[in-house]
């Protein structure tokens, strides 16, 4: 099985890469006019197709060689979990796009991610069970329906809002679909790791023209894409395997924990949270001298850190994500406060 799946990636990779170099010429241009824009030049906009069409081409490979290889009672229930997957990241995709090409406004925005997420929710099911210890703990169906909905929307976001550095969220997501793909194949879970594998092989083929050199961008199609699939492909590992709900939360852990304490940072601060900012870590690292470059090898190292956590605590759900996730944000609070302190000392200002 693991040696069709590997084909399927690279499928995706290749489609992706082909599709991304045309989308270079064909696509829309993204021009800095924004004071959250880290960039200086008009510069293509259209990866998120292109990583969107490499994966449709690697699951669709797929599906013609899975039911042969997995028996058919196990690829019908995966296929179906997969099929609402993938709709509803291609439903985010679309939103992005016409935000990429009409902007749209927040507002409209929140209220169509939040739309998509309950229904994404209702589609695949409310995630209600929580390990602790030796017992397995669960929500009521509302409180499980909000905070599945509540997963998705903070992905999606999360992803969008650190998708301003050349390959930072993008590589960042991807390393997290190389460890959400570990879990499931351990977990023998063959429609988790095609989704896992397919999305790292359609990344890989648009970070080819994204980084470092930033020939082209996913844009919002691209971040809200990938972010539901990674949301979505979560949530579908934990009904699937009846992994921890809190493993996710920390393999994607770099990317929710700039977001999270920028927002909190920013409330404190009582600045408007649907205003445009350039107050994220990462943003900061950017005025303070570090390249893009650096910058998302750094992210890409804390995820390959949190990936390798959030795999180790998999294997022993009762109690380790309940330490491993605490430990984790104290460690981003400290850090974030050491960064706007020094920042604060530099002049860089928008801390």
């Amino acid at each position: 099985m693991i040696l069709e799946v590997f084909g399927g990636a690279a499928i995706a990779a290749l489609t992706s890469l082909i599709a991304c170099r045309v989308l270079i010429s064909a696509g829309p241009i993204d021009r800095p006019t924004l004071a959250r824009h880290e960039h200086k030049n008009p510069t293509p906009t259209s990866g998120g197709l292109g990583i969107a069409l490499g994966f449709a081409a690697g699951i669709m490979a797929l599906a013609l060689v899975l039911p042969t290889i997995v028996p058919v009672e196990m690829t019908t229930r995966g296929a179906v979990l997969l099929s609402i997957t993938a709709s509803f990241a291609y439903a985010f995709l679309l939103i992005g796009f016409w935000d990429d090409t009409h902007q749209l406004g927040a507002l409209i925005k929140f209220a169509l991610f939040a739309a998509l997420a309950v229904a994404a929710t209702l589609a695949i099911g409310p995630v209600d069970a929580f390990p602790f210890g030796t017992e397995v703990r669960h929500a009521p169906y509302a409180l499980a329906l909000a905070g599945t909905a509540l997963w998705i929307f903070v992905m999606v976001n999360a992803v969008n809002f650190m998708d301003g550095a050349n390959g930072l969220a993008m590589g960042s997501v991807g390393i997290g679909f190389v460890a959400l793909g570990a879990i499931a194949f351990a977990r023998d879970s063959p429609a988790s790791l095609a989704i896992c594998l397919c999305a790292v092989g359609a990344l890989l083929g648009f970070l080819y023209w994204n980084f470092p050199s930033g020939k082209l961008f996913a844009g919002d199609s691209g971040a809200l894409f990938i972010g539901a699939l990674a949301a979505l492909a979560s949530i579908m590992i934990i009904r699937r395997t009846d992994l921890s709900p809190l493993v996710p939360a920390i393999i994607f852990f770099p990317l929710l924990a700039d977001v999270l304490v920028t927002l909190a940072w920013r409330v404190y601060r009582r600045h408007s949270l649907l205003d445009g900012h350039s107050e994220h870590i990462y943003q900061i690292l950017i005025r303070g001298g570090m390249s893009h470059a650096e910058i998302a090898l750094t992210y890409w190292a804390a995820m390959a850190v949190c990936g390798g956590i959030g795999f180790l605590v998999s294997r022993d759900p009762g109690v380790s994500p309940w330490v491993a996730l605490p430990i984790m944000a104290f460690l981003a609070i400290v850090i974030s406060a050491v960064v706007r302190r020094f920042a604060d000392r530099r002049g860089v200002g928008g801390v």
